[in-house]
């Protein structure tokens, strides 16, 4: 339980200050604040302003988020902002779990998705391994073979998508880097030898133009336009395919958009779902792949 409250209380004091921006935040409000809001979630004895200046310790040392005290303004704020995103989505899940936890009532009108993620017990010895650049070692299944393989890695980072989690690290005497799902991966251990990072990957960038889990060099940047109509276009402004997306015809006929981005297959699967109202206008390229797709499919009805 006390796990699950560090969590609970680490997700709240994050989303507060970055709900604040450009406001500090002083410390009795903060406690107040967090007090209140781990009451509302079953949470009843309160928060001392011990818990919270260890908590943004916490925070500080083990996330990276530099939670700053500004004694002219004598309150708290956070100062690199450009990665909460990527925070909150990890954390995300656990609030929504102590929401369903708290009160059994919920699950009749909070409804989950049915499916277990595979794979996150490794999360744990994962981090850990990274932190200290130890290799790891594993059995690794492909889909469609029966047959695993043993793998060596130097871990440099983990990836969440749509509900998979994945470990991104370079094998040995290999230069690219390689993803692997962990919902395949079996006998994973940590090796007592270190490795040496290199410091010229910024994973950050590696993975900016890409949708999904390849960002290999094998899938050049293309500029894409793409068409839909307006209906598809209110979901898209609200849920963009990419953070590279920008809005060219936005009305009652059409949305228009350009997206530069790695014509991966996750960012084929992602378009193909929008079928009913995408029309690729460039590349020409990517225009042909989708038709030759669309023209396999209706051969399967004839």
């Amino acid at each position: 339980m006390a796990v699950i409250e560090q969590i609970t209380r680490t997700l709240l004091i994050i989303r507060k200050l970055n709900s604040q921006k450009g406001i500090y935040i002083n410390l009795k409000d903060l406690t107040n604040y967090l007090t209140d809001a781990m009451e509302s979630r079953g949470f009843h004895e309160g928060t001392s302003q011990a818990t919270l200046q260890r908590d943004i310790k916490y925070i500080r040392y083990q996330l990276g988020i530099n939670i700053v005290f500004d004694r002219s303004n004598k309150g708290y704020c956070i100062e690199n902002e450009n990665i909460l995103l990527d925070i909150e989505q990890i954390l995300e899940p656990f609030d929504i779990l102590n929401a369903l936890n708290a009160d059994s009532g919920l699950s009749q009108i909070i409804i989950a998705e049915k499916y277990h993620t595979k794979g996150v017990e490794h999360l744990h010895k994962l981090i850990k391994a990274i932190r200290d650049t130890l290799k790891i070692k594993f059995n690794y299944s492909k889909f469609g073979q029966s047959d695993d393989s043993e793998r060596y890695l130097e871990p440099y980072a983990i990836k969440q998508l749509t509900g998979r989690w994945y470990i991104i690290g370079k094998q040995t005497n290999e230069s690219d880097l390689k993803t692997f799902g962990l919902d395949r991966v079996t006998r994973l251990t940590i090796t007592n030898h270190h490795f040496k990072k290199d410091e010229r990957i910024d994973i950050s960038e590696k993975f900016k133009y890409s949708y999904g889990i390849y960002s290999s060099s094998e899938y050049p940047i293309e500029n894409v336009v793409l068409s839909f109509d307006a209906q598809d276009g209110n979901y898209l402004k609200t849920v963009p395919l990419h953070h590279s997306q920008r809005v060219i015809v936005d009305n009652e006929k059409e949305f228009l958009i350009s997206l530069k981005i790695r014509l991966t297959e996750d960012f084929i699967m992602a378009i193909l779902s929008r079928s009913w109202s995408l029309k690729v206008i460039e590349p020409q390229s990517l225009r042909e792949r989708i038709c030759t797709i669309y023209r396999s499919a209706l051969e399967k009805y004839s």
